[in-house]
């Protein structure tokens, strides 16, 4: 008969824990990767903002980022924690369907803010306008077709 030490039960209880972690983590950047779950709009703009600020150029893109009725975002918010100035973020609408400077359509986009008047899931772009020196977070229906704002947003940025 065989006889295992005290160790053997807890490093078996410790390897099955750290299984379970890897899996649970793999879980959960899968279904982050569907239909935008969890993919809400307060969270993504910084993040996309941080990537193009540490890249230094270029532009990030995302689909079906959520913004819930209610939301505000501002400069502020969307500088998240890049070490950049609040005043070097700029909002633009590129899809008069989705947003505009009214009411009448589900986000209000200003300059300096955007307001959220009902849910809805987009599509976002940021890059960096080295001219102006400022950060522009585009928002439309789509990154591509007719109605895709990441060619708009290349063009603003002076990456096209």
């Amino acid at each position: 008969m065989q006889r295992r030490g005290q160790a053997f039960d807890t490093m078996m209880l410790v390897i099955s824990v750290i299984v379970a972690v890897a899996i649970l983590g793999m879980l959960l950047g899968f279904l982050g990767g569907i239909g935008g779950f969890g993919a809400k709009a307060k969270d993504v703009i910084p993040d996309l903002v941080k990537k193009v600020q540490q890249s230094g150029f270029g532009l990030e893109p995302k689909e079906n980022v959520e913004f819930s009725k209610g939301d505000s975002i501002y400069q502020a918010t969307a500088k998240g924690t890049a070490p950049i100035s609040t005043d070097a973020i700029k909002f633009i609408c590129y899809d008069d369907n989705v947003c505009s400077g009214g009411t009448d359509t589900p986000l209000t986009v200003e300059d300096n803010k955007i307001v959220c008047n009902e849910n809805i899931a987009v599509a976002i772009v940021v890059c960096f306008n080295d001219d102006d020196s400022e950060y522009v977070v585009g928002i439309g229906q789509t990154l591509t077709g007719s109605r895709g704002i990441r060619s708009q947003a290349e063009s603003d940025c002076g990456l096209s």
